[in-house]
């Protein structure tokens, strides 16, 4: 297989299948207006004066509302203004970013003059056009300390952009323990992205009445690439995926593969917790094809089913897809056979 994929690496992309085979993800979203607006929470709160934050922490309550207190409790653990170390646990926290170039990172590669908004405006299109009675939640960016990437919200999702920085500080990652699989994904054109991934963990999680088994977090994981590729069509799929380009070529040249080693080894029913997690989840690469493999490779393949399924059946709606609970059913509709 290794042979194969340095054989791959030298293919003209044209010899390659298209990701969206036999699927239209192209819709008319020219005349769709939306107004996008990013909030450099940020840059106000990294400006404030020690010596003054407890003045300056009204005017930051009233602009974020609830939010503030639940990053300064919650995200940084710093406590919350009506606390009495407030004050200097500001102070130590400021300090310890600014020590550790996270602020000045940030500054760099955001300056509060950018324009992030058109990061996010293509996927706002298409939501609108597939979901045109629902609304999405405000954007606001935070620096967080290298905890998570995005902080959901009911109305709000914050982004730490920190974990967005991009190639040129893969040693500040390192020097943060962060895995270097994980490198590809921390680019700002992951932001609209991990936006929409948030979305669906929010508004389509996985329920407690599907199955556990391998085929069904195939299915699941699928149809949530499925609705970040109807977001985004003008990706590349690589980034939606968060792959490199070689583990996204390597996936779809090897989707037959996949399948059949699923298939002959009776694993699509499988319930087992490390079987799942290993075939389907993130990481360096599948363990069961080898360190040049994709990370979740049988994801692909879940990708795939609903690929055809949604072919097949042209009447079903994103919104309907996205609300599905009998996943056997799209299963058996796709007719799949890579």
């Amino acid at each position: 297989m290794e042979k194969q994929l340095k054989l791959l690496v030298l293919c003209s992309l044209a010899f390659l299948a298209a990701c969206n085979r036999g699927t239209n993800f192209d819709v008319d979203v020219s005349k769709i207006t939306v107004d996008v607006k990013v909030e450099r929470f940020d840059v106000d709160f990294t400006n404030i004066d020690p010596a003054k934050v407890y003045s300056s922490v009204p005017e930051l309550q009233k602009k974020y509302g609830d939010f503030f207190n639940f990053y300064v409790d919650n995200i940084i653990s710093i406590g919350t203004p009506e606390t009495a170390k407030f004050q200097s646990n500001y102070a130590d926290f400021i300090n310890w970013a600014r020590l550790n170039t996270i602020i000045s990172s940030v500054e760099n590669v955001f300056p509060k003059e950018v324009n992030l908004e058109p990061l996010f405006v293509e996927g706002f299109k298409h939501y609108k056009y597939y979901f045109p009675n629902d609304s999405l939640p405000k954007i606001a960016t935070i620096i967080a300390g290298y905890h998570e990437s995005v902080f959901p919200t009911d109305n709000l999702l914050a982004f730490s952009l920190e974990k967005y920085l991009g190639t040129q500080y893969y040693n500040l990652y390192e020097s943060f323990g962060i895995q270097r699989y994980n490198w590809v994904r921390m680019g700002k054109e992951s932001l609209p992205v991990d936006y929409f991934r948030a979305l669906i963990n929010l508004r389509y999680p996985k329920t407690e009445d599907i199955e556990d088994n391998l085929l069904n977090e195939m299915i699941y994981r699928g149809r949530n690439q499925f609705f970040l590729k109807s977001m985004m069509p003008s990706l590349p799929d690589s980034l939606l995926w968060g792959y490199t380009d070689v583990q996204y070529r390597w996936v779809e040249y090897y989707e037959s593969n996949i399948w059949t080693y699923l298939v002959d080894r009776k694993l699509l029913f499988d319930r087992t917790p490390l079987a799942i997690r290993n075939l389907t989840g993130e990481g360096p690469y599948t363990n069961a094809f080898g360190n040049q493999s994709a990370p979740g490779a049988a994801s692909y393949c879940g990708y795939r089913i609903v690929c055809n399924y949604m072919k097949n059946h042209p009447d079903v709606t994103l919104q309907q897809l996205m609300t599905t609970k009998d996943f056997n059913e799209i299963y058996s509709k796709a007719r799949y056979n890579p």
